[in-house]
């Protein structure tokens, strides 16, 4: 069965026969971003030979890809049988140039220090960074629970793996960007079928891979491929400018960003086919120094000018599918009335999202006095930040929900106060959800890697229990 699932759906991964229609251009935008739905769309350019020496490799939470539950009491994997993922035996070794992030930002369940609403964490990151090259994924689970946890899961290990195999244990290795894209869709099959054999429901997956280019250009020597299904994008800081762009805009473009809605995904979304809507391919020449960071939507929605309250809509959402969070930000409210904040077009609050991560990382970047932040400091920043900006909706929410809860209160309070629970709310900047993200700053490695110890880099994951990352090695 899940032989003839895979089969099903490879024609409509190569042929990538999509619902959404996108800018058929070459170069969709002037920053050099080319988008399409099959990997012919982008521009063949020529690679250098993909060098197999794997410097780094880190995924998370917690385990990450290296535990995939066939039920709550038979592993898949378990952190003590991670021997070989995807060609890696220590996926405890990041690096300062590549590395993830991720921390829930719902709020504590009441009478609860240490667990929050949204248990478990349904996303997961994964990176691995050779001397020429790095492959990032991150997938987020749609919804609450282990069945969406264990999508993600098998999304970026099943990716992962099969990229892994075709760039390094094959004789036929990529030669040229488009070979690179056509193994990345082919990615996504195996991404499909470990989600549909281990009992997964359903994900986002971006997937990016950075290579060296055989005949570099001025200091534009490297190239970034991407492919993605879902809301999870792909953005580049680039060091010459400071500007941010999103390399996976197109999976969105020409409409309004729905929140409540991740736009496509893998798993069983229709019966046991995937939803690939959004589906996109990308490409983007990128130079040493820049950095390629993947995020969940919990990250990118939170700096949309929307959820940050200095914005508003017309209204006009497209509703067609199922709310898929279970606490999505409220672009209206008593505080910052939607009448008094400007009516922003799709495009506004794109280039409004940009500008304010841009303005987040330059600022960063001035604060600690050095040209460049490292991939721990850019994801620290980041992680701080949507945690600063839910702080206040947080702390309403887990003090309101105490008061509800309260059993001394009769019907009646407890509904009056449900309703006053429901108008505050809306009043806060903000959008609860798992954020993550992975970060790789572009460069050539070599073994004489930034080792861990002896840095002020702290785990914002762990933070609550007071412990740091250390360094790992092969």
């Amino acid at each position: 069965m899940a032989f003839l699932l895979v089969r099903s759906i490879l024609p409509k991964v190569l042929s990538v026969v999509v619902k959404v229609q996108f800018k058929r251009k070459r170069s969709v935008s002037p920053d050099q971003i080319w988008s399409g739905t099959k990997f012919t769309d982008l521009p063949c350019i020529p690679i250098r030979e993909m060098t197999p020496d794997i410097i780094g490799a880190s995924t998370g939470p917690q385990e990450g890809l290296c535990e995939i539950l066939l039920d709550s009491a038979s592993p898949l994997t378990t952190p003590d049988m991670c021997t070989l993922i995807a060609g890696v035996s220590n996926w405890k070794c990041p690096l300062s140039e590549a590395d993830g992030l991720s921390f829930s930002l719902y709020d504590h369940k009441v009478g609860m220090t240490d667990e929050r609403n949204g248990d478990p964490n349904a996303d997961v990151y994964a990176v691995i960074a050779r001397p020429n090259n790095a492959i990032l994924a991150i997938a987020d689970g749609c919804s609450w629970g282990p069945k969406p946890r264990q999508a993600a899961r098998c999304a970026v290990r099943g990716s992962m793996e099969y990229l892994n195999q075709q760039f390094f244990d094959t004789v036929d290795k990529p030669h040229n960007t488009q070979d690179i894209v056509r193994n990345m869709l082919l990615s996504f099959h195996s991404a499909q079928k470990m989600i549909v054999e281990n009992n997964g429901t359903t994900t986002t997956l971006c997937v990016a891979v950075v290579c060296e280019l055989a005949e570099s250009k001025g200091e534009n020597g490297w190239g970034l491929c991407v492919v993605s299904v879902g809301d999870s994008p792909c953005f580049v800081w680039q060091k010459k400018t400071g500007q941010v762009f999103e390399v996976t805009s197109a999976s969105h473009s020409g409409h309004v960003r729905d929140m409540r809605d991740s736009g496509g995904c893998l798993g069983t979304s229709m019966g046991q086919q995937p939803d690939l809507d959004n589906l996109v391919c990308c490409y983007m020449t990128v130079a040493e120094g820049d950095a390629v960071f993947l995020t969940s939507d919990g990250i990118s929605d939170n700096f949309d000018p929307v959820t940050r309250l200095e914005g508003a809509t017309d209204g006009a959402r497209n509703a067609k599918k199922p709310e898929r969070t279970q606490v999505a930000a409220a672009p209206q409210n008593d505080q910052y009335p939607a009448s008094k904040r400007p009516i922003l077009t799709p495009r506004q609050r794109q280039t409004m999202l940009l500008s304010n991560i841009s303005q987040l990382l330059n600022n960063a970047r001035l604060q600690i006095l050095q040209q460049e932040l490292s991939a721990w400091e850019l994801n620290n920043a980041v992680i701080k930040y949507v945690i600063e900006l839910t702080d206040t909706k947080r702390r309403y929410m887990e003090h309101a929900m105490k008061d509800i809860g309260n059993p001394t209160h009769s019907k009646a309070e407890k509904e009056a106060k449900e309703l006053d629970f429901k108008v505050k709310l809306k009043s806060f900047k903000g959008k609860l959800d798992h954020a993550t993200i992975v970060t790789y700053k572009i460069c050539l490695l070599d073994d004489a890697r930034h080792a861990l110890s002896g840095t002020s880099y702290v785990n914002i994951e762990q933070s609550e229990k007071g412990t740091t990352k250390s360094p790992g090695s092969f």
